[in-house]
């Protein structure tokens, strides 16, 4: 009888780098423009009649389309399309997906690294395990999946 080969849990995966991770970043802005584009016709044609979108509720409305996109693939899959690209996949210290809470929780943190000039995204160069702000704050981490064979 053989035994099959051990596979290593993803909670004892190494924490990804800054650099994987603002690449995955930038990824998913390419997917965010689109879908900003999108909605910003749709609300164009179908609220404005034409008119331009503009103002502190349009903003709103962007920011809030922007976590929905980051929240409900955190909770879902633990990756948005650029982690999957960059195999990067975000955990909570136990191993387990986000909940929804620790998920809204995390954007607003990353809103806070993004206001302060990246330095919530910077700390993970000083901190032992490369954990961000936001990552702190809501007792997650962002793993390096290894290579699928």
């Amino acid at each position: 009888m053989t035994s099959s080969p051990s596979v290593k849990p993803i909670i004892d995966n190494a924490n990804a780098h800054l650099a994987r991770r603002i690449a995955a970043l930038v990824y998913d802005g390419f997917l965010i423009i689109a879908i900003w584009m999108i909605s910003s016709i749709l609300l164009i044609a179908l609220v404005t009649e034409g008119e331009a979108l503009q103002g502190l509720a349009f903003q709103l409305f962007l920011y809030l389309e922007l976590g929905g996109f980051y929240i409900y693939f955190w909770c879902k899959r633990g990756q948005t399309l650029g982690m999957q690209v960059w195999r990067i996949q975000l955990i909570t210290e136990q191993g387990q997906s986000v909940s929804l809470k620790t998920a809204c929780i995390r954007y607003f943190f990353a809103t806070l690294s993004v206001c302060s000039l990246g330095l919530g995204f910077l700390w993970s160069l000083v901190n032992p395990d490369k954990l961000m702000l936001h990552d702190l704050a809501t007792n997650t981490r962002v793993v390096h999946l290894p290579k699928i064979k």
